[in-house]
């Protein structure tokens, strides 16, 4: 048991490290791995501690965990069950596509965004007629609107500008959706662009803001899905009782 605390304390921090390092962005999924790396590090230090304290509390101990992994596949059910990633599986005529931020670097789309904007552009591929509206605001730190940014990689890639509108002050989801309502047309039907773990509250977020779309995500690399899931799930509690 001691071995298995310390391996799964360096599991831990070592992928929180790597990912850490490939985007250069703390997050609160990659700090939920640092404090697991820390507590089975704690665990294994602490070994003979850890082990009177668990069978002095075995019943509470156990709970407590069995009802955060309940709690974990609960949520990680309903992210999966919205995770449309196809786009033949978008029904009806679609007029307005709308893209949410993903983060960018060095004013170029991160590799999240870049995913959304690939998969919009592959749904576009086929419906040349539908327009464009893409939602992000200027970061921290940053001299260009990620809006801007959206709409620039958009240009590059054949779409033409007059099909394209920015809407560069959101900083969140729930702000993406609240400024963007006003942008949409009464009858137009929308298709939102994001990426799938995302896909789940950002329709909780649009049906409480009053938008109507379906929704195509673009899908994460497989090094990325641990700590975007288990970042979403601390989302989807935040959204739940806070964008409304």
């Amino acid at each position: 048991m001691k071995k298995l605390f310390l391996s799964l304390s360096i599991i831990f921090v070592v992928y929180a490290t790597a990912m850490l390092a490939q985007t250069s962005n703390m997050d609160m999924g990659l700090a939920v791995f640092f404090l697991l790396g820390a507590i089975f590090f704690i665990l294994f230090y602490k070994h003979e501690a850890a082990i009177y304290f668990f069978r002095k509390y075995k019943k509470t101990t156990l709970t407590i965990v069995f009802t955060l992994l309940i709690f974990a596949a609960t949520l990680e059910t309903l992210i999966l069950s919205s995770a449309n990633t196809d786009p033949e599986k978008v029904s009806g005529k679609i007029d307005t596509i709308l893209v949410l931020g993903g983060g960018t670097k060095n004013n170029r789309p991160g590799a999240v965004l870049k995913g959304r904007l690939d998969q919009a552009l592959a749904y576009a591929e086929n419906h040349t007629e539908v327009t464009f509206i893409v939602s992000g605001g200027l970061g921290f730190g940053k001299t260009t609107s990620e809006g801007t940014i959206m709409k620039n990689y958009l240009m590059e890639n054949g779409i033409h500008p007059e099909r394209i509108t920015i809407e560069e002050k959101a900083t969140s989801t729930y702000e993406n959706l609240l400024y963007t309502k006003e942008m949409i047309q009464p009858d137009d039907q929308v298709l939102i662009v994001t990426s799938d773990f995302h896909l789940f509250r950002t329709k909780m977020i649009a049906k409480r803001v009053g938008v109507e779309a379906e929704g195509l995500g673009s899908p994460l690399r497989i090094s990325s899905i641990p700590q975007a899931h288990v970042r979403e799930y601390m989302a989807i509690i935040k959204s739940y009782f806070t964008d409304r």
